[in-house]
């Protein structure tokens, strides 16, 4: 559904977002020219939706969750990407600026330390994050389901 040039929709799988049942999750048109609304909690920043349910699995964890990256601007997946793949990029490995679940403020990279924590990874999963990418970037955690 698309309001005010911003789609509401679920989280996809693979790291890119596409459409699917709603999910409360707001997508803009262009996540580069107009960021979804982000709150920020402990360093970690998301949607108002995302961050409740990162705060329910933190408290269902029973410890803070250590995040290396949550929202990311599309220059930061920029240099991510380049970082991961080299100039030319890396189609199906990163996501293009504007494509990524962290562009909308609806993704999370953990530790090895919170991969290896089970608390963790069944709280996160509990409370409606799932890992679409478990061999090209484990650690990443989106929020809304996988596909």
């Amino acid at each position: 559904m698309i309001v005010g040039g911003i789609a509401i929709m679920a989280a996809a799988g693979f790291g890119y977002f596409s459409g699917g049942p709603a999910s409360g999750i707001v997508i803009p048109t262009d996540a580069c020219a107009s960021p979804p609304p982000l709150t920020t909690y402990q360093g970690v920043t998301l949607q108002p939706l995302a961050m409740k349910a990162f705060k329910a699995a933190q408290h269902d964890a029973g410890q803070r969750i250590p995040v290396v990256w949550s929202y990311r601007s599309c220059a930061q997946q920029q240099v991510a990407c380049q970082n991961i793949c080299g100039a030319s990029g890396c189609p199906g490995r990163c996501a293009p600026p504007g494509k990524s679940w962290h562009q909308m403020g609806a993704a999370i990279d953990t530790t090895q330390h919170g991969l290896d924590t089970p608390a963790i990874v069944s709280a996160l999963k509990a409370n409606g994050w799932c890992e679409p990418l478990l061999t090209s970037d484990p650690g990443h955690f989106s929020f809304g389901g996988c596909h």
